[in-house]
């Protein structure tokens, strides 16, 4: 069974609350730059009252005490500090700030020389890099040393209140700063009530391993479930987790995962899981391994193993084994990634599948820069809906920088796979014009742009030379097209030139010429120029561009094929106050085809209120395609409406029509919906496409939000606390049951 992150009752948002209080207090209490022993800084002391004494070598400095350590600042009423062995005694509102961070509390020692401290009746407010606003941290004691922060009756939260909405609170809680967070007697509080407690927990702060409450949901196949989860802790390099759920429907799942470190021997993870489904009187296992080993400087090898298996209804048993091995090696210079992934299926369907993948870089200084990707796959399948595939594709690749001049030489092998034939049938992807293509080899020179006497554009020369195979169709009897190829051209570099004060060009130019081993031939004339003038004080703008591209000749292949284009574009803006207007056309000399002419204008105050209107006419059918309105009002902060629409004339009928509407009904409650309509298309009848309401409940530091889906048919009630935007509380209700 996959786990899931559980994100039930405070398991989304209490691991992000107590991580961010592990990196503030490290950050106040441990800063490296903070009580550093170090004759390069000198300690700032002023106060109304100082006092030294020489035979002690101790100084007592009383009423508005400040002491100034490099970045650190501390505040007091009375301070004594011992100057040789560097240890301090403060009291009286007493204040330690480390940049925006402050920690106030009654009485603070602190040793400058070892980096202990200690602070009676702490009150920290610190600010993380994962929060909006600050933290708030109290504590009856706060006892700081290297590597680790201890915390007495300890509570933390963001609200900033006297009397806080909500608190997390921890009779005691230790920071092993960079490695590992303790809690005794965990507790979560709403106001005045406790809403759960916990008797320990253990973060660890290496990486996000969350602690996960107790997971309760409903699904399909699974029924009604309980799904928890214990972390185990002894170090670093020990630790892990145990799973123990219940399905209503299919049983009971125990399962592991222990994280290991070895040292110089590797690091790793295992992870078990055995479900006992009653429903096929089968117990379900699960198996992954997977192990990292260091072999030298910048080299790793890797191995991983996973297995599973399940019995279906109809008593076929049904299989799941991959492995995948892999050794990298990354330098300064040069990397190189080769991984070898075997995947094997029985059972309803069969396949058999075969990955290899070889990957290199590699870069001199001199300019010589390498690349290499080799891919070999192959699948065989039996019954399902994939299909057979076998390819082997690599690309090599070469080019160094001169002084004059760049060089790349190209090996390359492509076929085409399977699955992105697919996405192009599905309009995913942009489709290939070849079904496989080979280059043996491709090379480029390109001269870098220089500038001919009083020509208008700096030039850039080119040649290049190159071998071909190129097939296009998969049906049986489409011939394979070989052939070689010169390559020479001349491109002028795209510039812009002043014809006065309101009137600015743009020219760029190219030729080149290809010769064909085949026998083909063909130029290529490109060219653009564009013309935009301003006048009125840019009320009113025009733009004028015409882009040529002739062809003379043909090529026998489809990945260098251009088409001819003599495509003379225009746009009229005018624009005054709260007034805009554009009207775009064109018309391609070659095709014969015009562009659509399109309109839009737009009426706009600001942020209080916007009007926009737009339409498309199609000249080639003399037709009007479609039209847009749109208008939105923010008629306070309170009140924020969007409604547009869409027209199509072809069908006479409205094509789209949304709405979305915001309004702060006090300042507690608010109230939102989302509505969208769609026409009919030819996979889809005329309905709503989205409909949204939801009520929001803003309780200062919190938010709470009920919502409902008309399309999803699902409810959903949402807790979050604002310090934390992209974490939250969820629980739905839909027709599959309770969600999570």
């Amino acid at each position: 069974m996959g786990r899931k992150a559980f994100n039930w009752h405070k398991s989304a948002m209490l691991p992000v609350l107590l991580a961010s209080v592990s990196i503030c207090l490290c950050s106040v209490l441990l800063s490296p730059c903070s009580f550093a022993s170090d004759s390069s800084s000198a300690v700032q002391l002023t106060g109304d009252a100082l006092r030294v004494d020489l035979e002690k070598r101790s100084i007592r400095a009383e009423g508005n005490v400040i002491l100034k350590y490099k970045d650190i600042t501390i505040l007091c009423h009375l301070l004594e500090m011992d100057a040789i062995s560097g240890e301090l005694a403060a009291s009286g509102d007493v204040e330690f700030h480390d940049g925006e961070d402050v920690a106030r509390g009654e009485i603070l020692t602190y040793d400058l020389t070892s980096k202990h401290g200690v602070l009676q009746s702490g009150k920290a407010t610190v600010q993380g890099d994962r929060m909006e606003g600050p933290m708030y941290i109290t504590g009856s004691e706060f006892q700081a040393e290297p590597g680790r922060v201890r915390i007495e009756g300890g509570s933390f939260t963001t609200c900033d209140l006297e009397t806080p909405h909500y608190r997390v609170e921890a009779g005691e809680i230790k920071i092993h700063v960079g490695d590992r967070m303790e809690l005794w007697q965990l507790s979560y509080w709403e106001g005045k009530l406790c809403v759960f407690r916990w008797p320990y927990l253990v973060i660890p702060l290496k990486e996000e391993n969350r602690f996960d409450m107790p997971q309760v949901g409903y699904g399909a196949k699974e029924g009604w479930f309980v799904k928890t989860t214990y972390n185990y802790y002894r170090s670093p390099s020990f630790r892990g987790y145990l799973y123990l759920d219940y399905f209503s429907r299919q049983g009971l799942g125990l399962g592991a995962k222990h994280l290991y470190n070895f040292g110089i021997l590797g690091t790793g993870s295992l992870y078990i899981y055995e479900l006992m489904n009653r429903m096929t009187n089968h117990v379900e296992s699960r198996l992954e391994l997977a192990h990292e080993l260091p072999v030298a400087s910048g080299t790793t090898c890797s191995l991983g193993l996973k297995y599973s298996d399940n019995l279906s209804l109809t008593g076929v048993f049904n299989t799941q084994i991959s492995g995948t091995a892999r050794i990298r090696y990354a330098d300064d210079r040069r990397s190189a990634d080769f991984v070898v992934d075997k995947a094997q299926v029985t059972g309803i369907a069969r396949s058999d599948r075969t990955q290899v993948t070889l990957t290199g870089r590699w870069r001199e200084p001199e300019g010589l820069s390498l690349s290499g990707d080799l891919r070999f796959f192959e699948r065989q399948v039996q019954g399902g809906l994939r299909k057979d595939d076998k390819y082997l594709n690599y690309r090599l690749e070469a080019s160094k920088d001169f002084e004059k001049a760049s060089a790349r030489a190209v090996a390359e092998q492509y076929v085409k796979p399977v699955e992105r034939r697919e996405k192009e049938e599905e309009g995913e992807v942009d489709p290939l014009p070849y079904e496989a293509i080979g280059r043996a080899p491709e090379i480029v020179i390109e001269g870098h742009p220089l500038k001919f006497g009083g020509f208008p554009l700096r030039l850039k020369w080119n040649v290049a030379f190159g071998r071909y195979a190129e097939r296009t169709s998969l049906w049986f009897g489409d011939p394979i097209i070989r052939g070689s190829k010169v390559h020479i051209g001349i491109d002028g570099v795209e510039q812009s030139y002043r014809l006065g004060n309101s009137t600015r060009a743009t020219l760029s130019a190219g030729c080149g010429f290809d010769n064909y081993s085949t026998g083909d031939s063909r130029y290529v004339l490109q060219g653009a120029l564009a013309l935009e003038t301003r006048a009125l004080d840019n009320a009113v703008i025009i733009l004028g561009r015409y882009d040529y591209c002739g062809v003379f000749g043909e090529t026998p292949f489809a990945f260098d094929r251009k088409d001819r284009k003599g495509l003379l574009t225009g746009r009229l803006t005018l624009s005054k106050g709260i007034f805009t207007a554009s009207v775009d056309c064109g018309y391609d000399f070659y095709t014969k085809i015009y562009r659509n002419v399109t309109g839009k204008a737009r009426l706009s105050e600001g942020k209080a209120w916007a009007v926009e209107a737009s339409a498309a006419y199609d000249p080639q059918s003399r037709h009007m395609r479609d039209a847009i309105g749109k208008l939105e009002v923010a008629a306070s902060e309170r009140c924020l409406v969007k409604i547009g629409a869409r027209y199509d004339f072809s069908r006479e009928a409205l094509d789209r029509v949304e709405s979305h509407v915001a309004l702060q009904v006090s300042d507690a409650w608010g109230l939102e919906w989302t509505l969208v309509y769609g026409g009919a298309t030819k996979s889809r009848v005329p309905g709503v496409l989205r409909g949204d309401v939801a009520v929001m409940r803003d309780m200062h530091c919190r938010e709470l939000r009920l919502s409902y889906s008309y399309t999803e048919k699902q409810v959903w009630l949402e807790y979050r606390i604002k310090a934390f935007p992209h974490d939250s509380v969820k629980m739905g209700i839909g027709e599959e049951g309770v969600l999570f």
